[in-house]
């Protein structure tokens, strides 16, 4: 049967399916469905008519007993088995099972088979049926003829004998062949199989399995390799296998299939669908998103560095020795994109570099990850070997001296597939024009009023500030993309809880998907969502990261938790077998019961996944880009950190649903490598880099076939790449850009933004840290709440130390010093002892003042370099108690660790922040300041403390840095930092009703102690 001929025959089942919808609709179960109820005409055009309806209305004899009652079956009848029936007479007409059974596209299969079986967990009925039935139609309409055919294949004898059994977890003995074959067989039809096409091999993958099949002949392949799929096994640029897979037994058998069906056989080469071509109809934003993960692989060509493994000094042979070497092509390159020369690049990162791991030597600057082990490099010194500037790395295995190498970073499989993983979402959203606009500027897009009544929050709850009441407002009206800027301490995560809440009290069977570029976000919107919505009742379930094992996720653990209330239940009759499964499957006693133990908890798992209320996931989990894949879609999603993502991070959960919420703080940490691939877009740029872009990324595998396109025609078409450079620059910070824009506009037109709404009243910071924050990063609109103003203080004073909520640990300047260096690098580690002594000293003059019926405070150290945290935690480590606290106050994650980087501890916070800036010499301009130069991260630092902040600086360093980029304080890149320090300089001696209320200079001297 044709793909027409077929498409006429689902037209004819759509006749079937629509009269006994009539029925449904009507209360009616029809009861005795099969092909002797269904009455032909022509095949050639719609024509199908149902009949049989004597069943449900028992027309017969009265004298008739039951069972012979016309039309009348013993089974049990429902809406859902009148369905089951039609799939069953469709089976039965296509000859499923049968050698001349027709080759099913994948939408006919899955369509099949969810008639066949229908859900029980999601709306499925006559009217749904005649959806998906329309699709197959539309579908097989154009497609035409271009899928006749099979693809043949066979097992190699290992696999058949080894690999395949295991497929079937113990259910079929090793030895019973044919039972193994028939097995894989119906799993390489099932409704989901998809395909990824590499030279001369060729992955199949399946609900159940990845198998390797390598092409042996054009029209015949070989599995080579069979292995279960693991949770975590998404392949991101597999397409769906739109032809049916023959499994022969063996090389004969597959060469006879292949010779019986003529032309009809197909081309293993030729599976791989043909690209679709990129065109100036997609909106710029979507080449935009392409371009931000292509030129993220392509600038890791200017980070392999040509480089000299030299012969090791005297003494130093522990050391594997590298120079930079001069390479023509590459140092035309790099001058022709004005980026400095190869030798000048690589002293910069040595310069900076922090001794970890991070590098590794090749003979090859191929983009991509090699596939040959490569030994571990971490930097040790920097000295000079033969006359030349080099570099000493501790290597995990020797490197024999040879010339011709690259120094590159190390690349992970993580990081590689993370980016395919986003390409794939980019790809998926192609056809949602809507969305990719909303994206670049939500203003643009209208919202469907119908959507607005999907699922509504209700009413504020009455204790909201008035900053959050209008964000509450602005969402519950709707537009494409609403944008939530929630600076430090706002309450943003109980806002989103409380509006979930609602939403959920309305609608109880709305689905809502939270997702963040932190894990531990996520964790702690679920802690406050478990306040918020009843328990039990709701299912709110999370996603684990990627790298942990299945066993050991938050989602497994509640579906032991599920299984162990079930299994707890006494039962007999047709249930008690599960039952036994269940309780085997929570205390396995051998090998057999783990195989179905894993079954088990596997198939709760995805029921959990698929019955959530609210499910958490970061915006780089696999399951985001299966979702998308198996057509899921959300009521409402919360995107959290969003100004943490760029536009193609973002994609992947925004395509989730049609109400969409992005909260985060621009102003805070930005999307990682953000500035680097800026850089790349300027025009001169952009155009050398697209000049051999393709070639350079053939050797990075499974990238969507759409990239090679859409590179080429960006490299053809210079008016639309103007434009697609524009939309990536905004696209880098879509967060930034939104808030920014709307922020203009609000000014320009004198009333609220109907789209960003500013959260304005934290309830973190003590009024005095709050003023300066507010001050110097947000244009002096935070404010503190009541709450906070009120709030009981759980922190004191001794030994004469200040008891102001600011405290700065005030150091000279390097340049009226006698010492040569505050700054110290030991393995490249930057740190700062004076401060951290000046740090480790303060710590003894704060001690806690909670009551026994108080929360215990607490206490965390920051810095803005890794070198500094090293030597903080070998300072303060000995400290801790064995209790696990340190002077008193706990960790403020609980787990002991008191010392983090600035950047690592965005998000969270603690009641006392003990903060050491590091920075302090006589280099003029950012170079002096390094991390400080940058507004956000300084943000991030002196945000985190609730009731006391301890500052180690150089007030007077920071004033001359920046007086000498800006003389005529004029304003210029670095005026925050003037900003901040006149704050702190303000708020000395200020006292209220008494008590010290505003900040404390302490001078200290060049080591660090205290001359005040």
């Amino acid at each position: 049967m044709t793909n027409t001929g077929r498409r006429n025959f689902w037209q004819n089942i759509s006749r079937v399916v629509e009269a006994l919808t009539h029925c449904h609709d009507a209360g009616i179960v029809h009861g005795a469905l099969d092909e002797s109820s269904i009455f032909v005409g022509d095949d050639r055009s719609p024509s199908y008519r149902l009949g049989g309806y004597e069943a449900c209305i028992h027309i017969a004899d009265d004298d008739l007993p039951p069972s012979e009652m016309a039309f009348r079956t013993s089974d049990p009848v429902s809406f859902r088995q009148d369905l089951a029936n039609v799939a069953k007479v469709v089976q039965s007409v296509l000859g499923h099972g049968q050698l001349d059974e027709p080759v099913l596209t994948g939408i006919e299969r899955r369509m099949l088979a969810r008639m066949s079986d229908p859900p029980h967990f999601q709306l499925y009925d006559g009217h749904v049926a005649l959806e998906e039935l329309a699709e197959v139609v539309d579908e097989l309409d154009r497609l035409g003829t271009s899928t006749e055919g099979e693809l043949v294949l066979y097992p190699v004898r290992d696999v058949l004998r080894s690999d395949l059994p295991t497929l079937a977890s113990g259910a079929i003995p090793a030895d019973d062949t044919d039972a193994v074959l028939l097995f894989v067989a119906d799993d390489l039809l099932g409704p989901d199989t998809r395909a990824v096409v590499d030279a001369r091999m060729v992955r199949v993958v399946t609900d159940l399995a990845i198998y390797r099949i390598e092409i042996v002949d054009d029209r015949i392949g070989m599995i080579v390799r069979g292995t279960k799929r693991q949770p975590h096994d998404a392949v991101s640029d597999a397409f769906e296998v739109k032809r049916r897979i023959h499994l022969a037994r063996n090389r004969g058998a597959a060469a006879e299939r292949v010779r019986k069906l003529g032309n009809g056989a197909l081309p293993w080469a030729g599976l791989r669908q043909a690209p679709s071509v990129a065109t100036s109809d997609d909106p710029p934003s979507w080449h935009a998103l392409i371009l931000l993960e292509a030129f993220s692989l392509l600038k890791q060509q200017f980070r392999a560095f040509p480089i000299d493994v030299l012969t090791p000094p005297r003494g130093r042979s522990e050391l594997v020795w590298v120079a930079p070497r001069s390479d023509a092509e590459v140092d035309a390159r790099r001058k022709r994109l004005k980026l400095p020369p190869s030798p000048v690049a690589l002293g910069r990162e040595m310069d900076h570099d922090e001794g970890r791991p991070d590098w590794t030597v090749s003979y090859s600057d191929t983009l991509g990850r090699p596939r040959e082990r490569l030994p571990e490099l971490s930097l040790e010194e920097i000295g000079e070997v033969e006359g030349r500037r080099a570099y000493g790395f501790r290597s995990n295995e020797p490197v024999p001296p040879t010339q011709l190498m690259f120094l590159r970073p190390r690349t992970d499989a993580g990081t590689e597939g993370a980016i395919r993983r986003r390409l794939q979402n980019v790809v998926a959203a192609r056809a949602n024009v809507e969305l990719l606009r909303a994206l670049d500027d939500p203003a643009t897009v209208a919202m469907e009023d119908a959507l607005r009544i999907v699922a509504a929050p209700g009413l504020p709850p009455a204790d909201l500030d008035a900053s959050k009441k209008m964000a509450w407002d602005a969402i519950a009206a709707g537009r494409s993309i609403n944008v939530v800027v929630g600076p430090p301490g706002v309450g943003k995560t109980y806002l989103v809880a409380q509006l979930i809440g609602s939403i959920l009290a309305g609608t109880p069977s709305a689905r809502i998907l939270i997702s963040s570029q932190n894990h531990e976000t996520l964790v702690s919107i679920e802690h406050e969502l478990r306040k918020v919505l009843p328990q039990p009742g709701k299912i709110v379930v999370r996603v684990q990261k990627s790298d942990v094992g299945a066993d050991e996720t938050a989602l497994r653990r509640i579906s032991c938790e599920v299984l162990d209330v079930v299994s707890r239940s006494g039962t007999s009759g047709p249930l008690a077998n599960p039952h036994r499964e269940i309780r085997e499957a929570l205390r396995p006693a051998d090998g057999a019961e783990k195989t179905v133990a894993e079954r088990v908890l596997r198939d709760t798992d995805d029921l959990l996944l698929r019955s959530a209320d609210v499910t958490l996931a970061t915006t780089s989990s696999p399951f985001v880009e299966d979702m998308i894949a198996d057509g899921e879609q959300f009521d409402w999603v919360f995107v959290e950190e969003a100004a943490r993502a760029n536009g193609a991070e973002l994609i992947g959960a925004l395509l989730l649903g049609n109400r969409r919420v992005m909260i985060g703080d621009h102003r805070q940490l930005s999307p990682f490598e953000m500035q680097a691939r800026k850089k790349l877009y300027e025009p001169f740029r952009a155009e050398e880099l697209l000049s051999d872009a393709v070639e350079r990324l053939a050797p990075i595998p499974d990238l969507p076939p759409e990239v090679d396109a859409t590179l080429k025609h960006l490299k053809t078409d210079g008016s639309l790449l103007i434009d697609v450079l524009a939309a990536a620059t905004r696209l880098e910070e879509p967060f930034h850009s939104i808030a920014e824009r709307e922020k203009e506009r609000e000014d320009a037109i004198g009333r609220p933004s109907s789209i960003a709404t500013t959260l304005t009243e934290q309830s973190r910071m003590h009024p005095t840290i709050c003023r300066v924050v507010s001050d110097t990063f947000y244009d002096g609109r935070l404010v503190p709440s009541d709450r906070v103003k009120e709030r009981k203080t759980t922190v004191g004073s001794q030994a004469g130390f200040p008891a102001s909520p600011i405290v700065v640990l005030d150091l000279p300047p390097l340049g009226v010093c006698r010492i040569r260096s505050f700054e110290k690098r030991s393995k490249k580690d930057l740190s700062n002892p004076a401060e951290a002594s000046a740090l480790v000293n303060a710590l003894t003059g704060l001690r806690p003042t909670a009551g026994p019926d108080d929360e215990p405070p607490s206490l965390v150290v920051l810095a803005t370099y890794t070198g500094q945290v090293k030597l903080l935690e070998r300072l303060l480590t000995p400290k801790v108690d064995g209790e696990g606290r340190l002077q008193g106050f706990v960790s403020p994650r609980g787990d002991r660790r008191f010392v983090y980087t600035s950047d690592s501890f965005q998000g969270g916070e603690a009641d006392v922040v003990l903060a050491s800036l590091v920075r302090n010499n006589t280099t003029a301009g950012k170079r002096a300041l390094g991390f400080l130069s940058n507004p956000q991260r300084l943000n991030v630092l002196v945000s985190r403390a609730r009731q006391k902040l301890l500052l180690a600086t150089s007030l007077e360093f920071l004033t001359h840095v920046v007086d000498g980029t800006d003389p005529d304080k004029a304003g210029g890149d670095l005026g925050f930092v003037r900003t901040l320090v006149g704050e702190l300089r303000e708020a000395v001696g200020e006292r209220v009703n008494g008590e010290a209320y505003g900040a404390t200079i302490v001078a200290h001297d060049e080591r660090g102690k205290s001359v005040g």
